[in-house]
């Protein structure tokens, strides 16, 4: 795919090149052409760019990527369940059933079809951020019900005595939920555990407060986005 577009890419420079010396006794034209020419090597540079972005952006959840075949299960599950709720497509959706499947767990994948179909509808109006956002809400509630792995993986190493690593796998698990409801009973079940999940749990609810009292504009959103960044820092771990 890189040689055949390299090929292009030469071909053009020396049509470019070919056109240049053809019109070099017109004045006209030997002041345009060598700006026309940057301007479409820059054009054509840029495209090569940004088609090997989406390309690579849809190979990194192809169920057969060699990079995503190697990753731990429960982060395929993250990123699986990520890129139908940011980037929604029948593929996104197929593969986050494919991979449930493999795993043995039943969801009903059809359920979310009207979900995706809603939020195809209301991207084409004028309050399409108002409605997103109750839409989100929803699909949120949907995504939760397929719970992340590492709550399974959290409870192995609680049974092994190793509460370090119960801790950190347990709170990750909590980063993988999205609606608020998980979000805040799956905290509260933690501080018997763990008393210092009360701050994580404040701070979510304050974050909860500032999202439903937020206009439904760009610059909250944008706001939002580094109030929920503040939050995560919250979480005594090191990875994500």
């Amino acid at each position: 795919m890189q040689f055949f577009f390299y090929e292009i890419f030469q071909k053009v420079f020396l049509f470019a090149k070919y056109c240049d010396q053809r019109h070099q006794n017109f004045d006209c034209f030997s002041k345009i052409i060598p700006t026309m020419t940057v301007a479409i090597l820059f054009t054509l540079a840029i495209a090569l760019i940004l088609f090997r972005a989406f390309v690579l952006h849809l190979r990194a959840t192809d169920l057969d990527n060699r990079d995503f075949v190697n990753l731990p299960r429960e982060i395929k599950l993250a990123i699986l369940k990520e890129r139908v709720l940011e980037t929604p497509s029948e593929k996104a959706l197929r593969n986050l059933g494919i991979f449930l499947e493999s795993e043995g767990i039943s969801v009903d994948m059809e359920s979310y079809r009207p979900l995706f179909a809603e939020q195809l509808r209301i991207s084409r109006q004028e309050n399409a951020i108002a409605l997103d956002n109750e839409l989100y809400a929803r699909e949120a509630i949907w995504m939760d019900q397929i719970q992340p792995f590492e709550f399974e993986i959290a409870k192995a190493h609680k049974a092994a005595g190793e509460k370090e690593a119960y801790i950190q796998t347990y709170l990750q698990g909590v980063r993988r939920y999205y609606s608020d409801e998980k979000i805040e009973t799956s905290l509260e079940a933690l501080l018997p555990d763990y008393p210092p999940a009360q701050e994580i749990l404040d701070g979510y609810r304050q974050l909860k407060k500032l999202r439903d009292e937020s206009p439904a504009d760009e610059a909250s959103l944008e706001k939002l986005s580094q109030a929920k960044e503040n939050w995560l820092k919250k979480f005594p771990i090191s990875h994500s």
